[in-house]
């Protein structure tokens, strides 16, 4: 095959195959909620997506997804959710970080540690952010006052594949943190334990109209 030819297979290629996922991209869940571009997605952005991508199978089984959910707090401030699922076996609030380097803490400290390594001979940096455990505790209590009725609440922290957790503690059996990965697999091992569903198809739909107006 000629080079020229060659090279305009390959871009034509590239082409279609970037118009076949953005109109895949266009029918899911995410974009009907969000209408934000594939191309235009940030990391965080992204991040979410991925999270829905990895679970929208749940939609089959009478789930629903919010995004960025901006929940009331007493104080008239808010507290955003990035992923709500409403499901069968109850509500699962995934709090997402879509971050690379070596993550460190534990369940209890406030602030947790993001450290990049800067090059050979040179300090690694060393970002630090709000404890996601801690993040998620608020979302659920808050949620609670919102939607009016005791259910299930599932907190789960999703890290991107791109980095390391190192030296995570935790020591309570409600939160989950994981790689991205790992999610499905994570979720069908909840589904397998919890045999009976814990809310019907009704109590679904009820709980994602009064939570819809906060996205």
């Amino acid at each position: 095959m000629e080079p020229i030819i060659f090279i305009t297979v390959i871009v034509f290629t590239y082409i279609g195959v970037r118009i076949y996922k953005n109109n895949q991209y266009k029918k899911t869940a995410y974009y009907q909620a969000t209408k934000k571009p594939y191309s235009s997605l940030d990391a965080g952005e992204y991040g979410e997506y991925l999270t829905y991508k990895q679970l929208q199978n749940i939609e089959n089984l009478g789930g629903k997804f919010i995004f960025n959910a901006y929940i009331p707090k007493p104080n008239n401030k808010t507290t955003e959710i990035d992923v709500l699922l409403i499901s069968p076996k109850g509500i699962f609030v995934f709090e997402s970080k879509n971050y690379n380097g070596w993550i460190f803490r534990h369940q209890q400290q406030e602030y947790w540690t993001q450290t990049l390594p800067t090059g050979r001979g040179r300090s690694s940096h060393k970002i630090k952010f709000y404890n996601p455990i801690w993040q998620n505790a608020g979302h659920k209590k808050h949620l609670e006052r919102i939607i009016e009725q005791k259910v299930y609440i599932h907190s789960i922290i999703v890290f991107s594949d791109e980095c390391t957790l190192r030296d995570i503690t935790i020591t309570t059996d409600d939160v989950n943190v994981l790689y991205q990965s790992n999610l499905k697999s994570s979720l069908s091992d909840v589904y397998k334990y919890i045999e009976v569903d814990v809310l019907s198809q009704d109590e679904i739909n009820n709980i994602y109209d009064k939570l819809y107006p906060y996205t």
